[in-house]
């Protein structure tokens, strides 16, 4: 089977697929991302859980001048303003407006893949559902979500070079760099733990069931792979033999 990392979210013009990844996807008979992305019920289901408990909104953990900057954003980008959204958890709120980082039009490695499974008629699958990476995000306090989205907010240029680091950093696959970059640029050690650690643990025993079913191209975020707890050391653990595709 195939293991494949992801940007979720790329410029076209800095999209690129292999040779050795066409032909990965190719011999695989099934694809697996972290989502079922050709579910047509996803949508929904992110709507029904994205909301935060206990009366916590946007409103209320944003600053006033953030809050009416990220409202601004929300409107360019979705032709609606926040407060369609404003009981969401502040990173699915960020995910809202990420088009600012993009230079030009934005690509997606995820729903390319869903458009080829499609075209293929391979069966498309996911490894956690829209409840669980969710979950995942609310294992993270709502105050030190809200911190992370008033830092993108506070500094757009600012970031949108560190956006642009990263994304260099992706195209020259240099996955160890980009783990610990991630880590350094998005929170720090909680987020790095809910949101990279406790899913790769899942994640492997889940890798492990689906590749006894035949030839599987799996498809996750880039900076779930390296490091210590970082799914390529984990499935070494595990017992697999992982190996680069040249």
């Amino acid at each position: 089977s195939y293991l494949y990392g992801t940007i979720h979210v790329i410029s076209q013009s800095d999209f690129f697929l292999t040779d050795a990844t066409m032909a990965a996807f190719d011999e695989s008979q099934e694809i697996v991302l972290e989502l079922d992305m050709d579910d047509p019920q996803m949508g929904m289901q992110m709507m029904q859980q994205a909301g935060m408990k206990d009366g916590h909104t946007l409103d209320k953990l944003l600053a006033e001048d953030d809050y009416q900057q990220l409202d601004s954003l929300v409107k360019k980008n979705m032709g609606m303003g926040i407060s369609m959204f404003n009981n969401w958890q502040p990173i699915l709120a960020f995910s809202l407006i990420v088009q600012e980082f993009i230079e030009g039009q934005m690509a997606s490695y995820e729903m390319s893949f869903v458009q080829m499974a499609q075209a293929a008629e391979k069966n498309l699958t996911g490894l956690e559902t829209v409840a669980e990476q969710i979950a995942a995000m609310g294992n993270i306090s709502y105050e030190a979500q809200a911190d992370y989205l008033a830092e993108q907010l506070d500094d757009l240029e600012s970031n949108r070079e560190l956006f642009r680091t990263m994304v260099d950093l992706y195209k020259q696959q240099k996955i160890t760099d980009l783990e610990t970059y991630i880590v350094e640029s998005s929170g720090g050690d909680a987020f790095a733990e809910h949101l990279l650690k406790d899913r790769n643990e899942k994640w492997v025993d889940r890798i492990h069931e689906k590749a006894k079913e035949g030839t599987i191209f799996f498809a996750v975020g880039a900076g779930h792979l390296a490091g210590e707890n970082g799914v390529i050391n984990l499935l070494r653990k595990a017992g697999f033999t992982v190996a680069a595709v040249e």
